[in-house]
C-alpha cells in the first residue's frame, strides 16, 4: 500500500482522536471548541484526500473510526480517569479484529481519482 495513503490516514486518525478528546476538554472549558471544529474538518478533508489518492472505501472507513474509537477509549484512561471495564477492553480486541478482517477481504486497490478523469 502507498506509504503517503498511509500516512494520510493516520493523519485522519490524530486528527479525529485529538478531535473527540478536546470534545471532552470542552466540558471543563469552552476554550478548546475551536480546536474540535478545526480538527474535525481537517480529519474528514484528508479522508477525501485518502479517497481521491485511491485507498478503498471500506478499508478507509474501517481503520479510521476503529482506530479513533481504540484510541479514544484508551486515551480516556490516560487523560480524564475514565475506567474501562472488561466488556470495553474485549470490544476494542473486537474491533481491531474486525478491521484486520475487512483489511483483509479488500481486493486490491481502487482508481484514483486522476486515473479515472484521463
Amino acid at each position: 500500500m502507498n506509504m503517503t495513503r498511509l500516512l494520510l490516514l493516520a493523519v485522519a486518525i490524530l486528527a479525529e482522536v485529538a478531535a473527540t478528546l478536546m470534545l471532552r476538554a470542552s466540558i471543563a472549558d469552552p476554550v478548546w471548541i475551536p480546536g474540535v471544529v478545526i480538527l474535525y474538518a481537517a480529519a474528514f478533508f484528508i479522508l477525501g484526500l485518502t479517497q481521491r489518492l485511491g485507498m478503498p472505501l471500506g478499508a478507509v472507513y474501517a481503520t479510521w473510526s476503529a482506530s479513533g474509537v481504540a484510541l479514544v477509549a484508551m486515551l480516556g484512561v490516560v487523560f480524564f480517569g475514565e475506567v474501562l471495564s472488561l466488556g470495553a477492553v474485549i470490544g476494542i480486541v473486537v474491533i481491531i479484529i474486525g478491521v484486520v478482517l475487512v483489511e483483509s477481504g479488500t481486493p486490491g486497490e481502487s482508481e484514483s481519482v486522476e486515473e479515472v478523469t484521463e
